[in-house]
């Protein structure tokens, strides 16, 4: 899509300058109706970067992680674009098919550590760990191929009880890089 739009950009600057010699409105000119259908055609790449499915979330206060299931919720979405991520439940769901990316960044409350996980649909994508230090964090990145309604959250790597560093110091985050 970036491409074909980049092509066509191409395309209409340089038919714009066979239109001056063009006569409006006479049908022996098939540059200038040409441009006109490809201006009228679909998106521009300005209003595809403008609605790419994209969010930035950060966690506000520290979190227990005690169960393997758990997910972090991270609670301060900043950025929304599209409206995937739900702060509530700390899931993004797709809105669209495409190659997404991801980052993850846990940090570990004092000196203790968290084994943690990027999911997509209940299924281990990418494993992390918080190393146990003063305030250990890891950052996670990820692409990941999604369909319409695939899942993609960070959850709890163990049974053991372990504490995620929050006030904005752990951070999820993606985008559609591309379809």
């Amino acid at each position: 899509m970036v491409s074909s739009t980049l092509v066509l950009l191409l395309l209409c600057a340089n038919v714009g300058k066979a239109l001056e010699s063009c006569n409006p409105g006479k049908t022996t000119c098939v540059t200038e109706d040409l441009l006109h259908m490809i201006m009228r055609a679909g998106p521009t790449l300005k209003d595809d970067l403008e609605r790419r499915p994209t969010f930035f979330a950060s966690l506000k206060t520290s979190q227990t992680l005690s169960n393997i299931k758990d997910i972090v919720k991270f609670d301060d979405a900043k950025i929304n674009i599209g409206g995937g991520y739900d702060s509530r439940t700390g899931i993004f769901t797709a809105p669209r098919n495409g190659i997404y990316i991801f980052s993850c960044t846990i940090m570990a409350t004092g000196n203790n550590d968290v084994q943690f996980q990027l999911n997509k649909n209940d299924q281990l994508y990418t494993g992390g760990y918080a190393a146990k230090s003063n305030y250990g964090a890891q950052t996670v990145n990820s692409l990941v191929e999604l369909k319409t309604g695939d899942k993609v959250y960070v959850k709890h790597r163990t049974g053991k009880a372990e504490n995620v560093h929050g006030y904005h110091f752990s951070t999820f985050s993606g985008y559609l890089l591309s379809k």
